[in-house]
């Protein structure tokens, strides 16, 4: 299995979401979920990194972090070239659809690119990208945001439009 911090987010969603869909739902503790992330083969220092993450967006959320002050409305991002490795061409390009459709803000957009800047991985895919958008949207408390169009980012065919 590989053992990078996304693998270990987008599991724990997982599981997560079919907890919340049992009938006898009750509430998962960080213990409890530590230990089921480690016995299904994820290393702890990965594990206790990807709960670091999840925290790091809860505190942008709250405005205890303020990653970026919008300037001017409708200003144009430039990327790093860091940022172009980590986020190719099509990366870019759908956080740029997502804000053009209104679904995505000016510190959204940065909430999501300093949280994959702080992944380890070389470079992100495009469905990567989608986990993590919908992760830092799910968290959000600036739009109210259907579940099911989050989903619907995540698990889009890459031929098809969003509508």
């Amino acid at each position: 299995m590989t053992n990078n911090i996304l693998d270990v987010l987008t599991y724990m969603f997982d599981y997560l979401f079919e907890e919340a869909g049992q009938d006898s739902i009750h509430e998962i503790d960080d213990i409890e979920l530590k230990a089921h992330l480690s016995d299904i083969g994820f290393d702890i220092m990965r594990i206790d990194k990807a709960l670091s993450w999840l925290e790091n967006i809860a505190a942008i959320q709250d405005g205890k972090i303020k990653p970026f002050k919008t300037i001017y409305e409708g200003s144009m991002r430039i990327y790093t070239e860091a940022e172009k490795i980590k986020l190719n061409a099509k990366s870019r390009g759908f956080l740029l659809f997502m804000e053009n459709i209104g679904q995505l803000d000016a510190n959204q957009r940065e909430m999501i690119i300093d949280q994959i800047m702080s992944l380890g991985s070389a470079s992100i895919s495009l469905e990567d990208l989608k986990w993590v958008v919908m992760m830092v949207l799910g968290n959000s408390v600036d739009n109210e945001i259907s579940a099911q169009w989050l989903e619907s980012i995540v698990f889009l065919d890459d031929n098809r439009t969003i509508q």
